[in-house]
């Protein structure tokens, strides 16, 4: 399994969240063979995400953002087919679905192939987001309630023992995201080891 990451400006790319990605990740033990990294800025916000379809053509993969909190092993949510959550959490709106996690196997290039045959028209069609992209465009299959969104939780759940139990995935995006940094899982271990390569491709890759 290989870890999947998009760490690009304005709203990311301070190496902070993949260091964080990775102390959560060591943190419950999850094992994968490599982590890569995404710095570079082709369409811009979360347009970029479908780009990786591209970069990414052979190998088992396990998407995720930045903005979650893990608070147990994941491996489970790799798949074959592409997949990504249901957001089972909150109304549909103008899609059911929510790419905070994705996974496939092999070569899936038809999803950026598809956005690339004309991005201006489908960053204006779709402009609320990939996620109805997805779901207007994309053949996809979704997980089962393996997380639970932040922002939607009752007040009840937003304590640790609500957080940690029944789901290893805490989304914190809605506008939850500076509430991320107040949760005991991010940056409270001690530093994290890596060996890293840059390549031409603005994919920097950290090994286990």
């Amino acid at each position: 399994m290989e870890i999947i990451l998009v760490n690009n400006p304005p709203a990311y790319g301070q190496q902070v969240w993949v260091d964080n990605i990775k102390h959560m990740l060591d943190r419950v033990g999850e094992e994968y063979d490599a982590i890569h990294v995404m710095d570079d800025v082709v369409h811009g916000t979360v347009y970029d995400k479908l780009v990786l379809f591209d970069r990414f053509r052979t190998g088992r993969y396990l998407y995720l953002d930045l903005d979650i909190v893990i608070t147990s092993t994941i491996s489970h949510l790799c798949r074959t087919e592409f997949t990504l959550l249901n957001a089972w959490w909150r109304p549909c709106f103008w899609t059911p679905l929510n790419s905070s996690i994705m996974s496939w196997s092999g070569d899936h290039s038809h999803i950026y192939k598809k956005f690339n045959e004309d991005p201006d028209y489908y960053m204006v069609k779709y402009w609320k987001g990939i996620d109805e992209f997805f779901f207007r465009e994309i053949k996809y299959k979704t997980y089962d309630k393996v997380c639970k969104s932040y922002a939607w939780m009752k007040e009840w759940e937003q304590t640790t023992e609500g957080i940690a139990a029944d789901v290893p995935v805490i989304l914190y995006n809605h506008d939850a995201k500076d509430k991320l940094w107040e949760h005991e899982y991010t940056l409270s271990g001690p530093e994290t080891n890596t060996v890293h390569n840059t390549s031409a491709t603005s994919i920097r890759k950290y090994l286990m």
